[in-house]
């Protein structure tokens, strides 16, 4: 059995980069592209809670059913967001992927 551990993972363009407390401006400026937080259909936290969110994200790390990143795209060395898979459950080989928060990839006009 194998123990979730953080990883960086890159392709495409994108990095996903093990989420730590220096990420979190980047998390705040990607949320604040459309003020992610006040859609319904999102789970983005406010600029506020970004600590508390990624905070959380670290705990359930450290107890061993997530693995939280932040989303960069490579090209701009920008983070546009975050994603995790979480109730990881190695013994039954299963993992879900959810979690994500993005801002816009695209340049300002």
């Amino acid at each position: 059995m194998r123990t979730p551990a953080p990883v960086t993972l890159e392709r495409d363009g994108i990095r996903l980069e093990p989420l730590t407390p220096a990420h979190r401006d980047g998390l705040v400026a990607a949320a604040s592209d459309g003020e992610l937080w006040n859609l319904y259909f999102t789970s983005v936290p406010t600029p506020d809670g970004a600590a508390d969110y990624i905070a959380d994200a670290l705990r359930g790390q450290a107890d061993g059913h997530m693995l939280p990143w932040a989303v960069r795209d490579v090209a701009t060395d920008t983070i546009v967001g975050s994603t995790r898979y979480h109730d990881i459950v190695p013994a039954a080989g299963r993992v879900e992927h959810a979690g994500n928060a993005r801002g816009s990839t695209q340049p300002a006009s």
